[in-house]
């Protein structure tokens, strides 16, 4: 069977409060500001309409099983997107309230049925709370019950908010974890199981703070399956492109399908980002309307 994976930060997926209009938000009130009543109800921002509709086009486009999304607020979110903009095509979604002060979690959306969900937002090592957002784990289900495969889905540590040294610092702590998890879970059968680390990694492929993760034997980076200078998925500037969006394959997932190569989407990015100079979506132009500041990746698996 074939199964198309994906991963996509989708930059500040964020649900917002607005009034019905004509309704006195002062009647719902409890005295002390808090809202009483769904006189107010949960609805994305207007000023976002338009770059909601473009980050939904980078998914549509592809047509995944499951997708793996970073930055996203919570469970209602990441409901509503699927319904309001990806035409419901996922009839699964998980994520778990995470760590982050700006409250962006990890989710996942599926075709496939979601089971066996664990969070590692409670991972402490002596330092304090180890994940930034989670790891999100998750296996999906075969029609007949069987596991197909199990997501891993990731956020790591931003290079914003402190030092580099301290940043990466976190990173190289997560990436640590993540492994640590991996083989908690699977030990020495690591190389026979059928997993996938995806997300956000924040930080290159040569960077010594991923090292701990993408130096492992059981694990592979397809995107480096491209041409160097095809790999980038992030840019700030026309001089500097580089991956941080990763999708590991387990050993034996990249074995069964080493002829298969991602696909980097790039066509939502906005016009500011001079790297690429390809075709846009519709719609996409000036700061605000981009589908988000990275690039998803996609591959088509053979399970």
């Amino acid at each position: 069977m074939k199964f198309r994976l994906g991963t996509f930060n989708t930059e500040n997926l964020f649900l917002r409060y607005k009034f019905n209009k004509n309704v006195d938000p002062q009647k719902f009130e409890d005295g002390n500001g808090r809202i009483t009543d769904m006189g107010a109800k949960i609805a994305f921002d207007e000023i976002a309409e338009q770059q909601r509709k473009n980050t939904a086009q980078v998914i549509l486009a592809h047509d995944p099983d499951t997708v793996c999304l970073q930055e996203i607020e919570n469970m209602e979110t990441l409901r509503q997107f699927n319904r309001d903009y990806l035409r419901g095509k996922f009839r699964y979604a998980m994520l778990v309230d995470g760590n982050d002060p700006r409250q962006i979690d990890v989710g996942i959306l599926s075709k496939y049925e979601i089971a066996g969900v664990r969070t590692h937002m409670f991972d402490k090592d002596k330092t304090g709370v180890i994940f930034s957002r989670d790891c999100l784990e998750a296996a999906l289900l075969k029609n007949n019950g069987d596991v197909l495969l199990t997501l891993f889905a990731n956020h790591l540590k931003s290079k914003a908010m402190g030092t580099a040294k301290a940043t990466g610092a976190k990173r190289q702590r997560q990436a640590e974890r993540v492994a640590a998890i991996i083989n908690e879970r699977y030990g020495s059968e690591a190389k026979k199981a059928r997993f996938v680390v995806a997300g956000d990694f924040n930080d290159a492929p040569d960077s010594p703070y991923l090292s701990p993760l993408l130096g492992k034997p059981w694990a592979e980076n397809v995107v480096e399956r491209l041409p160097e200078e095809e790999r980038w998925t992030y840019s700030l500037s026309k001089n500097k492109k580089e991956q941080i969006d990763y999708l590991l394959l387990s050993k034996e997932l990249a074995a069964e399908n080493r002829d298969a190569l991602p696909v980097i989407e790039r066509r939502g990015l906005r016009d500011k980002v001079k790297a690429y100079t390809g075709p846009r979506f519709a719609g996409i132009g000036p700061d605000g309307t981009e589908a988000s500041d990275h690039c998803a990746v996609f591959i088509e698996l053979d399970l």
